[in-house]
């Protein structure tokens, strides 16, 4: 573990750039008050015009927010670097950078990444291309989906990382030759923990909080074949629903309340 996160670090500094950076991107980072703001632009690279997202995040909330602490912005570039180091497919970083205050506090920062093309929202794609549980077609490519996710969510807990912000909307589609190909993206939340109880409770939600839309959007059988990809081909039917039950306790106890609004996220 300490060598795949020094690993990871190194990696993630050499990706670090002075506030200077942005100049050549024109955007207007003074503008962004609060939280975070998003411009797309079109860059040079590699001798070809290349689309990418320039993300700023401000802190300007509490004076002492952000105070002597790592930034979200290499978080995130490191969780992305790392998510691509165990198979998943991620965004490109370009590069990362932060402007401190006289005492160290981060008051602004940026996170650049290569757009990923022709990609939609996990529900968007749902919608659009493979909405019809009955149609076979669209049934293969769902359950595809399911089990990568499955997979792609296990690669990461094995390691004992947890995404704190596993949704839909972090999950990007596009169609392919094999019916669909994924992408996880926005992850400035997502870290390495201890082993133990709080660890085990922490999976357990980042799988209930994809099933906030999935009891929306999928049957039980898909549900269920995500939790089948994700404990792996020797798990046994009883550990299926076991998992699938837990899961379900979980996300009726801590999520179930936003009902409207996962309703009217899932297109309802």
């Amino acid at each position: 573990m300490q060598d795949r996160l020094a690993n990871l670090n190194k990696a993630t500094e050499a990706l670090r750039q002075d506030w200077s950076f942005l100049e050549p991107y024109a955007v207007p980072a003074n503008e962004v008050k609060r939280r975070s703001a998003v411009f797309v632009c079109e860059v040079e690279d590699s001798g070809k015009t290349t689309q990418f997202y320039v993300k700023i995040y401000a802190h300007r909330k509490h004076p002492l927010q952000r105070y002597l602490r790592k930034g979200r912005s290499q978080t995130e570039a490191r969780n992305l670097l790392f998510f691509s180091s165990v198979g998943i497919s991620a965004p490109r970083v370009l590069a990362w950078g932060e402007k401190r205050n006289c005492i160290g506090r981060i008051v602004q920062e940026f996170i650049i990444t290569e757009a990923v093309a022709k990609t939609q929202t996990l529900d968007e794609f749902v919608a659009e291309h493979c909405h019809d549980q009955e149609q076979h077609e669209h049934s293969a490519v769902r359950i595809q989906m399911v089990e990568q996710l499955g997979k792609w969510t296990r690669a990461i807990h094995d390691v004992n990382f947890v995404h704190e912000d596993l949704k839909w909307r972090n999950v990007l589609a596009r169609r392919s030759a094999g019916g669909a190909e994924l992408f996880w993206i926005d992850c400035p939340k997502g870290y390495f923990a201890k082993p133990g109880a709080t660890l085990d409770r922490k999976k357990l939600k980042d799988c209930a909080t994809l099933d906030k839309v999935a009891r929306i959007r999928c049957s039980k059988q898909e549900r269920q074949a995500f939790v089948g990809a994700y404990l792996g081909e020797e798990a046994a039917v009883n550990q299926i629903e076991e998992l699938c039950q837990k899961i379900e306790d979980y996300r009726r106890g801590r999520f179930d309340a936003k009902d409207n609004f996962q309703n009217k996220y899932a297109g309802k």
